[in-house]
């Protein structure tokens, strides 16, 4: 593996230190927050440096229309990943921190960081499932890490909250804010696999107006020899007071991402004839190419306007727009026998380009009605999401190789693609009433409905309209009883009925682009949350859970319903302090995935692709006040076997990892330092990271599966001035 040397962007990236070290001079403090406060803004703290002492435990949570609520007393299970976390484990992309949910999995795509989010078992869409501060966004794109102040993930349906969706949950990136002291981090770090990154994140508060930049820029080899990373993320957010009840909170960033050489997919039964291989070395030249890989760029603008009106009412107004260019120029490895002979194609025909709108409103506050508490909710969210295509297919078959054997292949040109075309339009807009009535001190009912309108459109490259559906008033109910028999316990159950945008057929079938009518989705859960101590939250949740499944169904090569997806399961997740020198966060998930009624035999009650029995994973941070600035850190992960075919006749075994980190925290010349080092899948276990449904990820008739990354060792070195 050779050795990194920055040229044009390591002087770009000394560029980037110098501007914001010169933006924040003025501001620099030798505090640093520490921790998230109840509703995620940074807390500042005197005398430790960044994340020192972790808090892993979230109060409350964005439940959009709803506003925020207390999670312990939220009827549904909401997680929330804090930036503490994210911060010490060296986390660069949400893919990173989603590893850390054991209801989720990440669904790879196309290449590196193109993938889908999802949660219980269920299938995510392209911006149905994912927000930003609570506004639709493109989820199957690269989104950066460094920029986040925590990650929350509402499972299960809320169609009746945020409007059509799957019921894989949804993921809301939660941005930093401006801080009120002055702060200003550099980091610097390395993985052993040869990537060098920079990070500068500075924040001050001048009269009004508070500002954030966060400035990141890495490059260098992968895992692979010949191999090759640069990432580039600039961002800046603002928050102005108006006045000491009305802030507007303005954000912009601009991420790109590259990255080639990596292995690529290996897609097995092609008509039914090959079944999952073994996992292959990773690090093996010849599975991937050099010169193939993905180039992904995100422009993203948002900003909202939040009001106090007094007496507990709220008003919040947000818009956001985005634009996603993905330069999908990664291998595919179709098997052709069990024999691991293999032909080899460069490109992918997936969408070149997503563009999202979306907008939220907001009226929340309480009101006494008949001597009986009510929490009110009355709002409307939606989104228009344009998808594109390439005219031409720019898929180039490069030659044939061996698992055993990989080879290494000369280029190919790629041919012109001839332009891009809107190859499908999407709009949403749902209105949302809620209600939570407390009948008691004890007892209450909640109830939400969304009304939502439903518009969409598939073209060919010609310009015809290929498919068009429209659906007006579509109803999504949610009702649920929430009873607190103590102040620490609170148990609840909830029915949700929800309707779903249905899916674009992949490229490669015959129904290419078209975008299929409404599903109809419905959910049963019920769970107790127990506060066991203040900072640390245990919640158990039981659910049964179904929605229309589409596949490409051979031999016809339609895209269309084949049957229902049932997913029946059980969650124990706890997340905070349990004491004042360790943080967990994690838990496990029990999942029966199955298809159903699908009218054939073969397919029939069988375990869904891609999804495990039991999944768990668990992080701690343990960092007693004795050990003068020094803390252990790790994690494991354990998933059992997962179905790699619809016929249940090849499995992906099951695996276990386990990280291990070390974090030491100095302070010297009147400023704080932090050193920290982690080993990411410390045995070095082969395992396919991802088994997906080919449907998804632009392989028609066939599975994928994604290798995971060789043990690495990711250092940093951190000084808050």
């Amino acid at each position: 593996m050779s050795v990194l040397s920055f040229r044009r962007p390591g002087v770009r990236l000394v560029s980037l230190l110098a501007v914001a070290a010169a933006t924040a001079g003025t501001a620099r403090a030798q505090t640093a927050p520490s921790s998230t406060g109840d509703e995620g803004e940074i807390v500042v703290t005197a005398g430790q440096a960044y994340a020192a002492t972790p808090v892993y435990s979230a109060k409350d949570a964005d439940l959009g229309p709803l506003g925020r609520r207390p999670i312990a007393d939220t009827p549904a299970s909401v997680t929330v990943v804090p930036e503490d976390l994210i911060v010490n484990n060296m986390a660069r992309t949400v893919n990173d921190t989603l590893r850390y949910l054991p209801s989720v999995e990440v669904r790879d795509q196309q290449g590196f960081e193109v993938s889908r989010p999802q949660s219980r078992g269920f299938q995510g869409s392209i911006v149905q499932d994912t927000r930003l501060d609570g506004l639709n966004i493109v989820g199957t794109t690269a989104i950066a890490a460094e920029n986040l102040g925590g990650i929350q993930v509402l499972n299960g349906l809320s169609g009746a909250l945020f409007g059509p969706q799957s019921p894989a949950g949804v993921f809301d990136y939660q941005l930093k804010r401006p801080t009120e002291t002055p702060l200003l981090r550099l980091v610097g770090s390395f993985d052993s696999q040869g990537l060098w990154t920079g990070q500068v994140d500075a924040s001050a508060t001048a009269g009004p107006i508070g500002y954030r930049f966060n400035l990141v820029h890495g490059e260098g080899e992968g895992y692979v020899d010949g191999s090759h990373f640069s990432r580039t993320l600039i961002s800046a957010d603002f928050d102005i007071h108006l006045d000491d009840r009305t802030v507007i909170e303005a954000d912009v960033s601009h991420y790109e991402t590259r990255g080639f050489g990596l292995p690529g997919s290996i897609v097995y039964f092609t008509g039914g004839k090959t079944v999952l291989p073994s996992a292959i070395d990773p690090t093996r030249p010849g599975y991937g190419q050099a010169y193939a890989g993905v180039d992904l760029r995100t422009d993203t603008g948002l900003a909202k306007l939040k009001h106090d009106l007094g007496g507990g009412w709220k008003v919040e107004i947000g818009g956001l727009y985005q634009n996603a260019d993905r330069g999908l120029y990664g291998i595919t490895d179709t098997l052709t026998d069990n024999a691991g002979d293999y032909s080899v194609t460069k490109n992918f025909n997936a969408a070149p380009r997503f563009t999202v709108a979306s907008n939220t409103a907001s009226l929340t506050g309480p009101a006494t009605l008949f001597g009986i508490v009510n929490d009110l909710s009355l709002g409307t969210n939606g989104f228009v999401n344009g998808q594109y295509a390439y005219r031409n297919s720019i898929a180039v078959t490069l030659g044939t190789g061996n698992l055993a054997n990989p080879t290494v292949l000369p280029n190919k040109p790629t041919p012109a693609n001839g332009g891009e075309y809107e190859s499908g339009h999407l709009f949403v807009q749902s209105i949302v009433v809620g209600d939570t009535i407390h009948l008691t001190d004890q007892l209450a009912v909640q109830g939400t409905l969304s009304t939502s309108f439903l518009q969409s459109r598939s073209y060919a490259a010609t310009g015809k309209v290929t498919s068009a559906d429209t659906r007006n008033g579509v109803l999504s109910p949610t009702v649920s009883l929430i009873y607190k028999p103590a102040a620490a316990l609170t148990l609840y159950a909830t029915y949700a009925n929800s309707v779903e945008q249905g899916e674009t057929a992949p490229t490669g079938t015959v129904n290419a682009n078209q975008i299929l009518s409404p599903y109809r989705d419905r959910q049963y859960e019920a769970g107790v949350k127990y506060q066991l101590s203040p900072g640390f939250l245990i919640t158990a949740a039981g659910f049964r859970m179904t929605r229309p499944l589409a596949q490409a169904d051979a031999p016809a090569n339609i895209f269309e319903v084949v049957g229902t997806q049932r997913n029946w399961g059980g969650e124990l997740f706890g997340q905070g302090s349990p004491t004042a020198s360790l943080s967990l966060f994690g838990g496990v998930t029990y999942l029966d995935a199955r298809l159903l009624d699908t009218g054939v035999a073969t397919t029939d009650d069988k375990r869904v692709v891609g999804v495990p029995h039991f999944k768990s994973d668990v992080a701690a941070d343990f960092h007693p006040a004795i050990a003068r600035g020094f803390a252990l850190t790790g994690a494991v992960h354990v998933e059992s076997d997962r179905a790699a075919t619809n016929t249940n006749t090849s499995f992906a075994p099951s695996y276990a990892t386990v990280d291990l980190g070390l974090r030491y925290n100095a302070a010297w010349f009147d400023h704080h330092e932090t050193l920290r080092v982690n080993v990411i899948n410390v045995g070095d276990k082969r395992y396919f990271s991802s088994i997906a449904d080919g449907n998804i990820v632009g392989s028609p008739g066939a599975n994928t599966a994604y290798s995971c990354a060789p043990r690495t060792v990711l250092a940093s070195l951190e000084f808050d001035l």
